[in-house]
């Protein structure tokens, strides 16, 4: 099958690219590279921009499936600019629906957590309100309502994934990166852990590999919403202390955890109702402590790779 990736430069987009190569499918990823991963495969893609239909319908012409996966991703940056994210996260979703649409493309679109605002129940199943709280989240749920409209309207085989956290090997540690990996690099260098608010938030954190999976369950549905998480959900400052109490057993090296003022738009609890993935066959891998042991190993690994090649390179 061939598979088109946008987003194929990123971090979930990368490790897509691998899963599905792994499986025997022709993939192709597009970028704007505007913030790549550092992926081997993040170099394999080419340049596109979803924001012009004109870059991305020869592309979609090309492609059995279309992984829509290209976004604004940065909660505070749509704050700060909400029209950037509006014009990525909506106008290049429109783009790709309609590219897909014209060419009678099935679509599998990266929503995410963030369109159901804070849980108003336990677990959130599919079914949940979509009631994002920053501009980034509304951004995402018009895409997903825009994927709806498109299967319902012109029958578009078009499918949602809505994942939770998702962490894992390559993820970007600077803002654009997830807290684990933030907490990480901090941590290991023996900077403080900076917590927004009081650290009671709780996510759901999913190895990629349980992410992948996810986006594999869509090559032949259409129609669905899907949530793709462990189904458990840890405090942010209780995350924050393990990453710390990890880092001191393997390094002797103990930061700290710093508090400062909560975000504008944060949510307060994100933790996956996965009935309807379970259905399909998914059944998360993803052990947090477990996982979080091996991330931080080759966290530590990577770094000292990167710190070798540099001195030799600068030699």
């Amino acid at each position: 099958m061939r598979c088109l990736i946008t987003g194929g430069a990123g971090f979930i987009g990368c490790h897509l690219t691998k899963g599905l190569r792994e499986q025997g499918h022709i993939i192709v990823g597009i970028d704007n590279n505007f913030h790549p991963c550092k992926h081997p495969l993040a170099g394999d893609t080419e340049y596109a921009d979803v924001r012009y239909f004109a870059d991305i319908e020869p592309f979609v012409k090309w492609a059995d499936v279309v992984f829509h996966l290209a976004a604004q991703i940065h909660v505070d940056r749509s704050i700060r600019n909400p029209q950037e994210t509006i014009d990525i996260n909506v106008t290049g979703t429109s783009n790709v629906l309609e590219a897909a649409r014209r060419h009678d493309k099935r679509v599998v679109f990266a929503s995410s957590s963030e369109v159901y605002g804070t849980a108003q129940t336990d677990k959130i199943s599919e079914t949940h309100p979509l009631d994002g709280h920053s501009p980034y989240a509304a951004s995402k749920a018009a895409g997903d309502r825009l994927c709806m409209a498109y299967y319902t309207t012109y029958g578009l085989q078009v499918s949602i994934l809505r994942n939770f956290n998702v962490f894992g090997a390559y993820q970007g540690d600077n803002s654009y990166g997830g807290a684990i990996a933030i907490f990480t690099r901090r941590a290991l260098c023996k900077e403080p852990l900076l917590i927004y608010g009081d650290g009671q938030q709780e996510r759901d954190y999913i190895n990629v590999q349980d992410a992948v999976a996810g986006y594999m369950l869509c090559l032949n549905s259409s129609g669905i919403s899907l949530n793709i998480g462990s189904g458990q959900a840890i405090k942010i400052i209780d995350l924050a202390g393990s990453i710390i109490d990890i880092v001191e057993g393997m390094t002797g090296i103990r930061s700290e955890i710093r508090h400062v003022a909560a975000r504008d738009g944060e949510v307060i609890r994100l933790c996956a109702d996965i009935t309807r993935a379970r259905s399909l066959g998914f059944e998360p891998t993803t052990d947090l402590m477990r996982d979080l042991t091996k991330y931080i190993v080759w966290y530590k690994d990577a770094q000292y790779a990167a710190a070798t090649s540099n001195s030799t390179g600068a030699l």
